[in-house]
């Protein structure tokens, strides 16, 4: 008599013995989760599928580690340039609540918006990639004299930090691709707290008071309670890649996140195993860690996680660091070395639009005196009119964002999380960078309705309004009663998203075209904002080169340049940038001269 049962035993073993495990559970670790870790109770194990069961100290356990400490009272590591002590400051483990678990494993967490953990260092050595001058100058480093074997192996984790820094992970949730995704957090980036450097418009000399507090952060330096089983890594291609793209906005007067250093390994045994183009087929990468300064590193996902979690009071409290962190902002020119280069600007253009010194303070300034509801509303507002300021310089500049989930968005209205950006080339709204983004939703041209939409989003979390596509179980009830922001009162300050980006938008295209600024859009006296409006409808519809096109435009138009007849113009500047057509483009050129101020 046949038996199958002994044949369909074979056949699972062997199912088994090939089958990729995605998960394991805490303590094993190995392609089919068939190791066991050995680590002490103060020691985690590189546990899961990906991991090697290799033992690396719990945040808080050095002494029992056996780990060497630095001087009683050291705030800084040796070598760093010319500064004797970097002063570290934990601003925010301060300010908002601290998850009490220490473990680095991945976790819910909940009534915190903070946790504890510890870089996981390279096998082999790190080295210095790229370094920053100009961040470096910012956080008190003489770049010239850094010795970057140490600051390398220092802020890569194999080196003590000093005893003052305790390193720690964001918690935040979000919205990608337009569903509510819940608890994501930092899961292969982590804080070393706040570094006392220089303001943004602080000139940097030898006599100056160095002050001004940068969350230093390390992206792909190992795993969090975050990871959500990923190894907490980066490639060192894309943190190369993350660190350029800043140097280019910020040098345009576009805030962004500021990025000091990349670090890597040659190690054979630190390279990564990396689907690149999400094609199933598997290659090893080196790995990276990008050193990154901002204010803060709080998004829009920050409040939507702590509202849903913390209700009102932590919502409150987060807000109130938010705004606190805004006003300081507020009282520097962000944008100083970017303006200087430019005509004088009214006062209130420079400060909407350009991320100037606040005129006259904001809520921001009041927020610590201020009502919870009043606190809510304040940071809508500031939200809001930064936001629509910031994107319309990315629409400027022809700069596409690629992944503008909730999470992804900064709650100081600060550029951040670059993974899959791009620029234009040829002038297409319908652009998207982001190779797994099919539908387009966060193509080049739709950024102004997505950012807006987003502040929607962030809208619901400050009124406790039940979030868009939740597939969690709380959906519905998670809202506890308290002293939310009035929905009305949220509508009001979502409505001048509009107006503000519109205006905004015009006074960066005026500039960009040689115009004086007066950033009036296009209305029935057929001013600057309708010459924009041709100059863009012409590079859409001709399919033209955005950067070529600007270039030769601002040679065309210099006082010295000497124009060829009509005729000729027109058929060399339409050859030049690839446009297929020349329709329109003698009119708008005419038009542009004329509005364009005497030299």
């Amino acid at each position: 008599m046949f038996h199958p049962w002994p044949w369909r035993l074979l056949w699972l073993a062997v199912v088994v013995t090939h089958a990729q495990f995605t998960a394991c559970v805490p303590g094993r670790y190995g392609r089919q989760c068939e190791h066991l870790c050995t680590c002490a109770d103060y020691e985690e194990c590189e546990d899961g599928p990906t991991g090697s069961g290799e033992c690396s100290c719990m945040a808080g356990e050095e002494a029992r580690c056996g780990l060497p400490s630095p001087p009683e009272g050291a705030t800084a590591g040796v070598g760093l340039g010319t500064v004797d002590a970097l002063v570290f400051q934990n601003l925010t483990l301060q300010a908002l609540p601290l998850d009490p678990e220490t473990a680095r494993r991945s976790r819910q967490v909940f009534n915190a918006s903070v946790s504890l953990t510890r870089p996981q260092p390279f096998r082999g050595s790190a080295r210095l990639a790229l370094l920053n001058p100009e961040v470096a100058r910012r956080l008190g480093l003489a770049p010239e004299l850094v010795d970057e074997a140490i600051f390398a192996e220092l802020l890569s984790g194999k080196l003590p930090l000093p005893s003052t820094v305790q390193p720690f992970a964001h918690a935040y949730g979000g919205h990608q691709f337009g569903s509510w995704s819940g608890q994501l957090g930092d899961g292969r980036a982590m804080s070393l707290g706040h570094v006392l450097g220089f303001a943004p418009d602080q000139h940097i000399a030898e006599d100056s008071v160095r002050w001004w507090p940068w969350e230093l952060s390390l992206k792909g330096a190992g795993k969090t309670p975050y990871s959500r089983g990923g190894d907490g890594r980066a490639a060192l291609a894309n943190a190369a890649r993350e660190f350029f793209a800043p140097i280019f906005l910020e040098s345009n007067g576009i805030p962004s996140c500021g990025t000091l250093a990349v670090l890597g390994s040659d190690a054979e045994e630190d390279r990564l195993a990396r689907d690149e183009w999400y094609t199933g087929e598997m290659s090893l990468k080196k790995p990276g860690i990008t050193l990154r300064a901002m204010p803060s590193f709080l998004r829009f996902g920050s409040a939507q996680l702590a509202a849903k979690r913390q209700g009102v009071p932590g919502l409150v409290r987060l807000a109130r660091y938010a705004l606190a962190v805004l006003a300081r902002m507020e009282s520097h020119d962000e944008a100083s070395s970017y303006l200087e280069r430019l005509r004088p600007l009214p006062d209130a253009l420079r400060q909407q639009c350009f991320f100037g010194r606040a005129v006259s303070p904001s809520c921001a300034e009041r927020a610590s005196e201020a009502t919870g509801q009043e606190v809510l509303r304040c940071l809508l507002e500031r939200m809001v009119h930064r936001t629509s300021a910031l994107v319309a310089a990315w629409m400027a500049v022809g700069f596409a964002h690629g992944v503008m989930n909730t999470d992804n968005l900064s709650l100081l209205g600060v550029t951040v999380d670059l993974n899959v950006y791009g620029f234009l080339s040829k002038y297409d709204p319908g652009w998207a960078p982001n190779h797994i983004d099919d539908t387009a939703r966060y193509a080049f041209g739709a950024q102004p309705e997505i950012a807006k939409w987003n502040l929607e989003r962030l809208s619901d979390a400050l009124t406790g309004t039940p979030f868009l596509v939740d597939r969690e179980p709380d959906a519905t009830s998670w809202a506890e009663p308290g002293e939310w922001l009035d929905l009305k009162r949220a509508q009001r300050e979502l409505q001048h998203f509009d107006e503000l980006f519109e205006r905004c938008y015009v006074v960066r295209m005026e500039l960009r075209l040689g115009l004086l600024a007066s950033g009036r859009p296009c209305g029935t006296d057929r001013g600057p904002g309708c010459v924009v409006k041709k100059w863009t409808t012409w590079l859409e519809q001709t399919g033209a080169d955005y950067p070529r096109a600007s270039r030769l435009l601002a040679e065309l138009l210099a006082p010295s340049a000497a124009r060829p007849p009509a005729e000729s113009l027109r058929e060399s500047f339409a050859e030049a940038v690839g446009a297929n057509s020349t329709a329109g483009l003698e009119e708008f050129l005419q038009e542009l001269q004329a509005l364009r101020p005497e030299p």
